[in-house]
């Protein structure tokens, strides 16, 4: 009979430990195991299994590589190892051997799975749809297969495909939480807000202490305008959880200035506390800021905003300007106007002329554009439509980093950019009316994306909404955005954000075909019929009075500003950057000659880029 190696002595020593509650001594004689000499794979694994029970998953991963350095064709060997990292959160290398893996078996669904995962973890949902997909037709009827999949459908853009999915886990789970908040967040997404309201109600009343789904409701009531029964959505949602973060905030959001004492006192009495985490003080420390601002508590209004950013960068860590700069130095090197028109001469594009574009930094009056735009009787707006952003991260020529937009602009396929711009305007015609020649798109940040738009519509227009930087920066200050804005938490990351701006569209203007009309807020304000006109005028559509009548209108408007562009256009908020100038040197330090619009108007009306910014064609 042979004697057991030392491996297995050192297995069978540390279980006896572990059972014994000596978990330390346990692991330091597997240590002592492992870094023997072994050419067996199995020990290895046996090891990297009990180092994992033991809670060093770090010896673990380095049992695993071992064994698969002795036995790299063992498939069940290498998803092991995939799984480990995975677990681990070490994606991107659990991608790679989970590709291998479905490439010796292509039929193990749950590879491809894994696979989807850990590529929906690090950000990347086009890719993890072919993963999921394939997944998908292998186990159709896996549920956890089918809810990875409509989390990667909805992320990467395909909210009608998207919506099928979270149906049918909604009709087999009708009371799970989960599956509710996606499906209404896609109706949502799809402009179905009626659809995604009567899902939610019916889901408080089945479930009335569900606070997650009464704040889903409240967020959607704010979306259609409904302004009471956000409130009383909210206050349902305090009910079984008074101090919840989540609710005070959106209460506070609703009134700002003109906001319950009580209320304001509770959120006080919050943001004082020393272990309120950071996600709660970010909430609170925005939304009472405003209420402070309303009030005309400036230095207290800035501490909380102050509070509430310095928590979204311990969330998130500090922003990295150089990046994002090294990130557009990329970008205007590669997308020339001589590259575009090299490009456009195999692709002429899509002929469509109805996308029109409002660009600028958030707060700089885009929302106000679009709803003047919107007025119009030929005018639909889109509202901010993620689709161009996720079509540029999605447009790929391969799998190499080198195959990525903007740097594969030679490689595409005509097919892949025919499709890309089909599936834009579905998105931005999905709820127009037959009769809509303009589809207005406000998504701020698209000034990143403007060669795309002008490679993938070259009958586009782009309105370019520019403000006097330090409004815009107090705004952006206090403005709860998402948690991938880091630039936002800071005034000086903010100041080299619309330094960048500005760059990139000095560049665009330089390079693009696209007529570029600059749009200053200041002018809008104090001359608002004849600023509108000129932005009517623009568009190629005929005047109306309409356009002025904005809001009164009664569709919904999913951004931060939904609640003023209710109100007619009004010039409070123009040198608001006074009331906070003894914080701003950091802005000041950083902001360029060109970050400052140009506010004298000449006879035509403002700053203007060529002729054919006032007189495109139809």
């Amino acid at each position: 009979m042979t004697a057991p190696g030392p491996v297995s002595v050192a297995l069978q020593r540390a279980a006896v430990l572990e059972r014994e509650g000596r978990r330390d001594v346990a692991l330091q004689l597997l240590r002592t195991a492992a870094a023997g000499s072994h050419a067996d794979a199995g020990a290895h694994r046996s090891l990297a299994q009990a180092a994992m029970r033991l809670g060093d998953p770090a010896m673990a991963i380095d049992q695993m590589q071992s064994a698969l350095g002795l036995e790299p064709d063992d498939p069940e060997l290498r998803f092991q190892f995939a799984c480990l990292l995975a677990h681990e959160g070490r994606n991107a290398e659990a991608t790679i051997h989970f590709r291998q893996c479905v490439e010796r078996a292509p039929r193990n669904f749950q590879a491809w799975h894994l696979m989807g995962l850990a590529l929906q973890r690090q950000g990347l949902h086009g890719d993890a749809l072919r993963a999921l997909r394939q997944a998908s037709a292998l186990a159709p009827a896996n549920p956890r297969v089918l809810e990875a999949l409509a989390e990667s459908e909805f992320h990467a853009g395909y909210p009608e495909d998207a919506l099928p999915l979270w149906r049918e886990l909604f009709a087999n789970r009708p009371d799970d939480a989960t599956v509710i908040l996606r499906t209404s967040e896609t109706l949502n997404r799809l402009g179905r807000h009626g659809e995604a309201l009567a899902m939610l109600r019916e889901a408080t009343r089945r479930q009335p202490a569900a606070g997650d789904i009464w704040m889903a409701l409240a967020q959607t009531e704010e979306d259609v305008g409904d302004r009471e029964a956000a409130r009383a959505a909210y206050r349902a949602a305090l009910a079984d959880h008074p101090d919840w973060a989540f609710p005070v905030s959106g209460l506070l959001g609703l009134d700002r200035g003109k906001a319950d004492d009580a209320l304001v006192a509770q959120a006080q009495r919050l943001l004082a506390l020393p272990a309120l985490p950071d996600a709660d003080r970010a909430l609170i420390g925005y939304e009472l800021g405003k209420v402070l601002d309303g009030r005309g508590a400036y230095a207290e209004a800035m501490d909380c905003w102050h509070q509430a950013n310095a928590a979204r960068r311990r969330m998130t860590g500090a922003a990295d300007a150089a990046q994002l700069e090294r990130h557009a130095a990329r970008t205007m090197a590669v997308l020339t106007g001589a590259r575009l028109r090299a490009r456009h001469a195999r692709w002429p594009g899509s002929p469509d002329s109805r996308p029109l574009f409002i660009v600028g930094m958030p707060r700089s009056g885009t929302t106000l554009t679009e709803q003047i735009l919107a007025a119009h009787p030929a005018g639909h707006g889109c509202g901010e439509l993620p689709d161009i952003a996720l079509i540029a991260r999605n447009l790929r020529a391969g799998d190499a980093p080198a195959d990525a937009w903007p740097a594969s602009i030679d490689l595409l396929p005509d097919a892949a950019l025919d499709a890309a711009a089909r599936r834009y305007l579905a998105a931005a015609a999905r709820d127009a009316p037959q009769q809509a020649q303009r589809l207005v798109d406000k998504a701020p940040l698209n000034f990143f994306h403007l060669g795309l738009i002008a490679l993938l519509f070259p009958r586009a227009r782009v309105v370019w909404c520019r403000r006097d930087p330090r409004d815009i920066a107090v705004s952006v200050y206090g403005e709860n955005f998402s948690l991938e804005e880091r630039l936002a938490t800071s005034l000086e990351g903010i100041g080299h954000y619309i330094n960048l701006q500005t760059r990139l569209m000095r560049h665009w203007q330089a390079s693009l075909s696209l007529p570029i009309l600059e749009l200053a807020y200041e002018q809008l304000a104090t001359a608002p019929e004849e600023q509108a006109r000129r932005l009517i005028a623009f568009a190629g559509l005929p005047w109306d009075p309409a356009c002025l009548e904005f809001h009164r209108s009664d569709r919904g408007v999913q951004t931060p500003s939904r609640w003023q562009v209710k109100q007619p256009v009004y010039t409070r908020s123009i040198g608001r950057w006074r009331n906070y100038e003894a914080d701003l040197g950091p802005l000041l330090e950083v902001l360029e000659d060109d970050a400052y619009p140009m506010l004298a108007s000449p006879p035509s009306g403002g700053a203007q880029t060529s002729d054919q910014a006032t007189t495109p064609s139809a």
